[in-house]
């Protein structure tokens, strides 16, 4: 849990800065005469009074799983984002602080328990996720951000897709600052192409031109998925890949979802042209080129890439972080965005899973504003890290062994981002359907579909009553 404190400290310092950038100094004098400045950044003016904002010493707790403010800092960058937050304390008249709340397992049920408290002395805001999310819609936890007046929730500097994962109808009750961590992509050895013939670059080069697409993937599959010693038995395996991160990737990549938002009800996409076309697509490239998993661990496809056995691994960004799992692995690989499907928009994609900010109703309007502006305060971009290249510098992008996994592939998934909305459905049921799909318990995925979607669309119904 420490790395992944280490990983969001970054992104609250450089991350915010691709959504939006501090107000400049010379712009901002011109409405705030003689107000507080911090480097180029020129203190908030509160139009009821005409003067910087002053919240009386309010304090507001942001509340998450991870965070320790009270361990030292360290970087340089932590340590100015400190600075700077300190000043924004003493410039507006507020406290704020991220910190956790009670761990990972039990941070639903404590956010419960405060609000059935409803004990409003205490000013606070959560970080959820699928797990709370939109059990608190439907049990009116949630206040709707959509009615705070001082803090526009559709402006640049908050991430659309993720404030859209808690939006019904017109309500909204979800925000975030930062951009989408990527998730799904493709990791590819180095030293398996070059045998195959085919140069380290060439996924890279097909990417940026826009043409790593399904069959060119699919193509160097079956190059690479052989028999090498003639005894009628696959010994070279293309890919092994985790097969919901597999299922998941292929529907986005031919431009569906598992679950959309359509008129304000959480609906399925399991069954459209779109989807049955990417199922079906994927389940015939697993059934060729995934490594068996014989007697391996369920996480068997991992440790075959990591020990150089398989090309391709279809896998989420954080096995490239710094420390992370691949680290340590001998063979030198790339990381390139999922294949495009033939109905994709021809945009190389990220798909995200992001932490969803909230603040409880039990509030009253004038106290939730004040909570939403102090928040807005205190995600305002460090002054100096707010260029167009601060993104680089989150922590969790560190990992990567050449440049064009950051500024290519990264870059592509950062700029257009797929927020799942699946994984936010409480008893969600749709994973069975990769599990099914993948495993070849003997079905089709059209016939996978016919039998699970009473299930799945139960779920919604539950979601959407």
């Amino acid at each position: 849990m420490k790395k992944v404190a280490i990983i969001v400290m970054m992104l609250a310092v450089v991350c915010s800065s691709v959504f939006a950038k501090p107000k400049k100094a010379k712009k901002a004098k011109k409405a705030a005469k003689g107000a507080a400045t911090y480097q180029d950044y020129v203190a908030e003016i509160d139009p009821s009074t005409g003067k910087v904002w002053d919240f009386g010493g309010m304090e507001v707790t942001i509340y998450d799983y991870w965070s320790n403010p009270n361990a030292p800092a360290n970087s340089k960058t932590e340590e100015d984002q400190r600075a700077f937050r300190a000043w924004l304390e003493q410039t507006y008249n507020y406290k704020c602080v991220q910190r956790d709340l009670a761990g990972w397992a039990d941070h639903p049920k404590e956010i419960t328990n405060f609000i059935m408290a409803g004990d409003t002395s205490k000013k606070v805001a959560y970080l959820v996720d699928g797990r709370s999310a939109i059990s608190g819609v439907k049990n009116n936890f949630w206040y709707d951000v959509s009615k705070i007046k001082s803090v526009d929730f559709k402006s640049s500097k908050w991430n659309q897709a993720v404030g859209a994962r808690l939006t019904i109808g017109k309500s909204q009750y979800g925000f975030r600052d930062i951009p989408s961590e990527p998730r799904e992509g493709i990791y590819f050895n180095k030293r398996i192409l070059e045998e195959n013939g085919y140069d380290p670059d060439y996924i890279y080069d097909l990417q940026k031109k826009g043409k790593w697409t399904w069959d060119a993937f699919e193509k160097m599959c079956e190059k690479i998925t052989k028999d090498t010693d003639n005894d009628g038995v696959i010994d070279q395996y293309a890919m092994s890949s985790f097969y919901t991160s597999f299922g998941v990737a292929a529907i986005v990549s031919n431009g569906d979802a598992p679950v959309v938002v359509e008129n304000g009800k959480y609906v399925e996409h399991f069954g459209t042209d779109k989807s049955m076309e990417a199922l079906n697509w994927a389940y015939n490239v697993y059934s060729k080129y995934q490594l068996p998993q014989g007697d391996g661990q369920w996480d068997y496809w991992l440790t075959a890439f990591m020990n150089g056995e398989t090309a391709f691994m279809c896998h989420q960004e954080y096995a490239a972080q710094p420390n992370g799992t691949l680290s340590s692995m001998k063979d030198d690989w790339g990381w390139a965005c999922f294949p495009l499907g033939p109905k994709s928009n021809g945009k190389n994609f990220g798909i995200g899973d992001t932490q969803m900010m909230v603040i409880p109703s039990i509030y009253d309007d004038a106290t939730a504003e004040k909570i939403a502006k102090i928040i807005d305060l205190y995600t305002t971009p460090v002054p100096g890290y707010d260029g167009p290249d601060a993104w680089k510098q989150m922590s969790y992008y560190q990992g990567f062994r050449d440049e064009r996994a950051l500024e290519e592939t990264s870059y592509y998934m950062l700029q257009n981002t797929t927020e799942r909305i699946d994984t936010l459905i409480p008893d969600w049921s749709g994973d069975w359907m990769y599990n099914s799909i993948f495993h070849s318990w003997g079905k089709t995925p059209a016939e996978t579909y016919e039998a699970e979607k009473g299930q799945i669309q139960a779920c919604l119904d539950n979601v959407n009553k």
